[in-house]
């Protein structure tokens, strides 16, 4: 569905919106931009404020207009405290308003933006928050139904006060609609079915998403990563009829300095292989592609954007793990592309497999500056931190401290944790380099530490979104299921690595 973002300074009197959205906090005051139409209205929208106070974060109250022209209806949302408002905020209660507005088939909607803007903040993020609450907030996955639900907003216009210079802003607007787009993409992809969403549909994407956003793209096949020498990889892919494909996303513009890699763990379908899952919520196991599909969001919105010094690849090793007659079995011992030997205690420890072939590759075809890898990875790291929070290890300060900027502006929330060095002890085998699982116990840092093996020298980070890439409940602008986790952070991440 297109999407358009608008501004406009224009008299709110002369104006003719299906919606006009408004914040209320909890001394119920009326908005000064409003009162015009209020008197025009003859006192319904005060009235309704004093009748119906809205104090708390996420109410709704719509009030119908009495006349027969201009604004229809005005949507009060309520927004608590002022002084605890923040852009999350903004971006919450946009996403209630756009879709209980959707709800009733209204396509267009306009934000009264400069009501909504935050202590200390300003206009132009404010602006960015109410688009991306309005889009992502409205957000539907209704492909595979036959009787389609009502549809996503169509045009978010925002109002802003008169004399403000609406061409600065344009470009906070379009860089909303673009991560926005990409966020859509990663939820799509990762609400998809494993029956539609295959290593080879996945390629498919990356070509066309190459194609749309002027990147290249290679795709290697089982045959190249034979000769490549991806024992881990190919280990996991073994059990599965459906081809894997190991996936090269690159934005090489005409001059960089630094070079970054993410790799991104693609699962298209994990049974669990030999060592399979209960049957409980096993069907959830179309998400964990999550880390793989986001990386190929970040990239559009890359290639769109196009971030200048910098060269960014996206790596995706994609495959299935299921428990066919050829799968790998515990005790196998395979070998990634530098020799590196792992045994296999727990086919269900499949994640950092693939991932150790897919670091190697970045490190070694690329020798980048930075090297992040993005994996809904383990159960354990839901258990320390919930559904919300993704962890994240790294010895390298400059890349945590940009991580942690991006989430306190997206919204998309991170949390350092320690990598251990002495649970090490946990990954020896008897019998080759290391075993891929450190056992129940810290089993989110052995995971990491399991990493770690495989970048070498390089400033490396891993990134855990288990829980928030698909979360246990809705917030208003994420509805059940997956949640698109990661463009936007790690877009966000890209420009704040670079300003360090």
């Amino acid at each position: 569905m297109n999407f358009t973002g608008k501004l406009h300074t224009k008299q709110l009197s002369t104006m003719a919106y299906p919606a006009l959205v408004v914040p209320v906090f909890d001394d119920g005051a009326l908005p000064k931009e409003i009162t015009e139409i209020d008197k025009a209205w003859k006192g319904a929208l005060s009235r309704a404020l004093n009748e119906d106070v809205l104090t708390k974060s996420g109410e709704i109250f719509i009030v119908p207009s009495p006349l027969t022209k201009g604004i229809r209806r005005v949507a009060f949302v309520g927004m608590g405290s002022k002084d605890e408002t923040t852009i999350e905020s903004v971006r919450r209660a946009a996403g209630t308003a756009g879709n209980a507005l959707r709800k009733r088939d209204l396509r267009s909607i306009c934000y009264l933006a400069e009501p909504f803007v935050p202590d200390g903040e300003d206009l132009a993020s404010t602006c960015m928050a109410l688009i991306e609450g309005a889009r992502l907030g409205t957000y539907i996955f209704d492909r595979f139904k036959s009787e389609k639900d009502k549809q996503p907003l169509e045009v978010a216009e925002l109002h802003l006060p008169k004399g403000v210079n609406t061409k600065e802003l344009v470009g906070y607007v379009d860089r909303a609609i673009t991560l926005t787009t990409s966020t859509i993409l990663t939820r799509d992809w990762a609400n998809t079915p494993g029956n539609e969403a295959t290593p080879t549909h996945l390629a498919r994407l990356a070509l066309n998403v190459a194609k749309e956003a002027d990147l290249t793209c290679k795709v290697l096949d089982r045959k190249e990563c034979e000769k490549l020498g991806m024992g881990a990889f190919l280990g996991v892919a073994k059990g599965s009829q459906q081809a894997p494909k190991f996936i090269v996303l690159d934005y090489k513009p005409r001059r960089y300095k630094k070079t970054i890699c993410f790799v991104g763990k693609a699962i298209t379908f994990d049974s669990g292989g030999i060592s399979i899952k209960p049957a409980l919520d096993m069907h959830e196991m179309k998400g964990d592609m999550g880390g793989g599909i986001a990386v190929i969001g970040t990239m559009r919105a890359v290639g769109v954007m196009k971030p200048s010094g910098v060269r960014i690849v996206g790596i995706v090793p994609a495959c299935e793990n299921m428990p066919g007659g050829s799968a790998q079995k515990p005790g196998d011992i395979v070998k990634t592309q530098s020799g590196k030997s792992i045994e296999i205690i727990n086919t269900d420890a499949e994640g950092r497999l693939i991932l150790a072939d897919g670091l190697e590759y970045a490190v070694r075809e690329f020798d980048p500056d930075a090297l992040i890898d993005v994996a809904t990875l383990t159960g354990a790291i839901v258990i320390a931190l919930g559904y919300e929070v993704a962890g994240f290890w790294t010895e390298d300060e400059s890349l945590a401290e940009a991580l942690k900027t991006s989430a306190d502006s997206t919204g998309e929330r991170v949390w350092q944790m320690p990598l251990v060095q002495d649970y090490k002890e946990k990954l020896k085998s008897e019998f080759a380099d290391q075993k891929n699982t450190g056992g129940k116990w810290g089993g989110a840092i052995t995971a990491a530490l399991f990493l770690q093996k495989y970048v070498g020298e390089t400033p490396w980070m891993h990134i855990d979104i288990a829980g928030p890439a698909i979360p246990d409940k809705p917030n208003p602008y994420r509805p059940k299921g997956a949640s698109g986790f990661g463009p936007r952070l790690l877009y966000n991440f890209i420009e704040n690595w670079l300003e360090k």
